[in-house]
């Protein structure tokens, strides 16, 4: 008798020994950093800025254009225009990765304001096809 009621009060408690397992599992490697995409944003996040709003924009704010680059004005000053209007941008010769672009294609530039109003320009550290 003693047996059946030792193993009636054994029973119900050993059922926690046969639970699944979880948590956290050393051993096992990570996938490497090329892999991971959860910093990536999604299209929607990432659409371009007309340039009416960045005469008004922050100082240093990073925004991404698309357009065309119109004429050169001097040096590493261009003209770039979208639908909106145009501004200047500070474009150096590495940013164009070694690309040559012309008054009719398409662009992507990304890059930092500066100046406000009429003044406003952009510093590109970035060109690209759209």
């Amino acid at each position: 008798m003693n047996k059946v009621a030792w193993i009636a009060v054994m029973l119900p408690l050993s059922f926690g020994a046969c639970a699944e397992t979880g948590g956290f599992e050393a051993g096992k490697t990570p996938p490497p950093q090329s892999k991971e995409d959860a910093g990536y944003k999604g299209s929607e996040d990432t659409a371009e800025t007309p340039i009416t709003l960045i005469k008004d924009f922050r100082q240093g704010g990073y925004v991404t254009l698309e357009g065309y680059i119109v004429k050169k004005v001097k040096g590493n000053i261009y003209e770039f225009r979208d639908s909106t209007g145009t501004v200047n941008i500070d474009a150096p010769e590495a940013t164009f990765k070694g690309k040559t672009f012309n008054s009719e294609d398409k662009i992507r530039v990304s890059g930092k304001v500066f100046g406000k109003g009429k003044n406003a320009h952009l510093k590109v550290s970035r060109i690209d096809e759209p």
